[in-house]
């Protein structure tokens, strides 16, 4: 396993380090020939790539980078990006209030420029951040605007999304039935768009919102489509997410045996991945179905494991549980 994830890393270091020198070179020409927007947009690509592995203070330092070269050349609608991204790291981190500033910002500033879809972006990212600090129907409100926007500009992709968090806000308020009416149209979008990684997004909400109706088979059958989907298209996080989804759902049955086998699946993967927080959950997961079956000893194992990565990552929520 460690094998695996070691290859993975390096895979993605190299990628990294390919972009990186592509960049780095990119910021070296400009700053020779004094070509400020260039290397700004040169930062915000770094600041891009440091996001998608992970290391999200070190894009914060190429989005500000970005945000300082826009603001001097007077490049608006590249300071409303830095700011939107600025958002999107500053969510990662779990700072919800600095990211709800940062979008606002990049809200104002897409509205001084006439950005629409710039605009309808930023209501989507604020639902999201809203989402997150648990404002279920201030998110709802957002994601409504994004998909006024995105229908506006016919935005396609936007559009699905809009439909896919406003299935989620609805499912998080216990709305079951509406929330699937949502996720049915992102998947249809989804499917118009060829779009494989959205369908099978669509198919994973669709499964935990039967799996809140107490629809336990039609939540299994979405959730091996999901699963399904992850497989064809490469996306291990997502296989790892589908088998967690499955774990839950057998769980909920009472066929914890199963249940086991999905969480065990799920672990393999998280650990893989190098996602601490999806192997966090694994051990939950796996300490609960266990105790379940009586297994104690073996539950309080999982347990400790559990308590030592949400200490490691710095979850407060997840050690208190």
């Amino acid at each position: 396993q460690f094998k695996t994830a070691i290859q993975y890393h390096q895979r993605h270091l190299e990628i990294a380090k390919e972009v990186g020198d592509k960049v780095g070179e990119g910021i070296k020409i400009a700053k020779e020939v004094g070509d400020k927007a260039r290397e700004g947009i040169s930062y915000c690509n770094l600041g891009n790539t440091y996001r998608s592995l992970g290391q999200f203070k070190t894009a914060i330092q190429y989005y500000q980078r970005h945000l300082e070269i826009a603001k001097e050349v007077g490049d608006k609608a590249g300071e409303g990006r830095s700011y939107g991204n600025l958002g999107k790291a500053y969510h990662s981190l779990g700072q919800l209030k600095t990211s709800i500033q940062y979008h606002q910002r990049h809200l104002e500033t897409a509205k001084e420029v006439g950005d629409r879809a710039g605009e309808g972006r930023s209501y989507g990212n604020l639902g999201n951040a809203f989402h997150s600090l648990g404002q279920f129907k201030t998110a709802i409100q957002y994601h409504q605007r994004h998909l006024e926007f995105a229908k506006e500009v016919e935005d396609k992709a936007g559009e699905g999304i809009s439909y896919c968090n406003l299935g989620i806000a609805y499912r998080s308020l216990g709305e079951f039935k509406r929330a699937i009416q949502y996720h049915q149209r992102h998947l249809e979008i989804a499917k118009e768009l060829g779009d494989k990684a959205g369908e099978g997004i669509s198919y994973c909400s669709l499964g935990n919102a039967y799996r809140g109706l107490e629809e336990f088979k039609t939540a299994i059958q979405y959730h091996q489509r999901h699963l399904e989907i992850a497989k064809e298209v490469g996306d291990k996080a997502g296989e790892g997410i589908s088998y967690c989804n499955l774990g839950n759902a057998y769980d909920s049955q009472r066929q914890f045996k199963t249940a086991i086998q999905y969480y065990q699946r799920h672990l393999e993967i998280a650990k893989e991945v190098g996602d601490k927080a999806g192997e966090g959950k694994s051990y939950c997961n796996l300490g609960n179905a266990y105790h379940s079956l009586g297994g104690f000893k073996t539950a309080i194992q999982y347990y400790q494991r559990h308590l030592e990565i949400v200490k490691e990552v710095g979850d407060k929520a997840g050690e208190g549980i």
